[in-house]
């Protein structure tokens, strides 16, 4: 995560999905705290036009008219950091991890406890490296390999842009967790709707309940929803569904 993502169609994104899923008495996930483990980095390694689009209140008006103001202030204070996005309080029972993600391996493991410890009794973990989870696309095949921290970190140009499988396995193991939300950016590898269901299949096999969601603008991604039981999982996916049925210009459900 960088500060010239923040108020971006992304953010816009999240925070009406999550707002949706939390925020309301309706949601199986009212109440329940949030950790938000944000991969913080500074991003001086690329120069390219992700974080540019803010266009899109128009396109978005009346989807969530709270969270279109607070990111359009943000915008026009120009005070596009990451820290607004919790002074703007757009959740009610959430907290933040801030620390930025090291590019040393050894490092990235006292990261991880670090993550780990700020979240080990929260309900509900949502992270959100800038990419996703590290991949290995196969484009004959149509599917991936999930690359784990130790073997594939060097190996990646910007490790600090993903969560590897065998964090998500962590924090899906934390003992109080209830649902582990893990954010992926579609890639060019094949079709999109194609790599949600690659990749649905095989987080089932691992995890079991698992339920997803894409956000179609601009650049599409998706959120995984790893629940730690079917009746979590019954849940979540008829609240997701009744939030793609009101904004179905937006929002796809993958069960």
């Amino acid at each position: 995560m960088q500060d010239k993502y923040v108020a971006d169609v992304g953010d816009f994104g999240k925070f009406q999905l999550f707002r949706y899923m939390f925020n309301h008495k309706q949601s199986p996930l009212y109440g329940k705290e949030l950790s938000q483990i944000w991969f913080m980095h500074k991003g001086l390694e690329e120069e390219n036009n992700d974080g540019k689009h803010i266009d899109y209140f128009e396109r978005m008006m009346g989807a969530d008219e709270y969270l279109e103001h607070s990111l359009l202030d943000v915008i026009m204070r120009d005070k596009r950091e990451v820290t607004e996005l919790e002074n703007l309080k757009l959740l009610k029972n959430a907290k933040f991890f801030y620390t930025e993600v090291p590019k040393a391996l050894e490092d990235r493991y006292l990261w991880l406890n670090s993550a780990l410890t700020f979240a080990v009794d929260s309900p509900i973990v949502a992270v959100a490296p800038d990419n996703g989870m590290a991949l290995k696309c196969n484009r004959v095949k149509r599917c991936f390999e999930f690359l784990n921290l130790e073997e594939h970190y060097r190996q990646k140009v910007y490790p600090h842009k993903y969560i590897f499988a065998d964090e998500v396995s962590y924090f899906y193991r934390l003992p109080h967790l209830e649902v582990c939300i893990v954010y992926q950016h579609l890639s060019r590898c094949f079709s999109h709707d194609e790599q949600i269901d690659s990749l649905l299949l095989d987080l089932k096999k691992e995890y079991n309940h698992v339920v997803a969601i894409k956000h179609k603008p601009y650049s599409p991604r998706v959120f995984f929803f790893l629940c730690k039981s079917d009746v979590i999982r019954v849940g979540v996916a008829h609240r997701l569904t009744q939030f793609a049925s009101e904004h179905p210009e937006f929002w796809q459900l993958f069960p």
